[in-house]
């Protein structure tokens, strides 16, 4: 039986992917030398953030037996993954 949390944890994931595909979108921007200004990049960062705390607790909240260290890791890792795409210079 599908519980509506694994349904919200389906969906935290495609919203995931959403936002490594917006963070994917600006880092080819910058580095083709394009204007990418910083509000494009703060509304970027917010919904990167936003979606990984939701996802965070939709993945607690269903308890796969992780540790949770490594459920906030892994979290925390995506999130500092998608900020480095957003906010790095470009390469020289």
């Amino acid at each position: 039986m599908i519980t509506s949390s694994a349904i919200v944890f389906l969906g935290m994931a495609v919203m995931t992917m959403i936002a490594f595909n917006l963070g994917n979108s600006l880092r080819t921007a910058i580095n083709r030398g394009e204007t990418v200004r910083n509000i494009a990049k703060v509304f970027c960062s917010g919904f990167c953030i936003l979606v990984a705390i939701l996802f965070l607790i939709a993945h607690l909240d269903l308890s796969y037996g992780a540790p949770q260290a490594l459920v906030c890791f892994f979290h925390a890792f995506i999130v500092a993954f998608q900020m480095a795409m957003i906010w790095f210079p470009p390469p020289k």
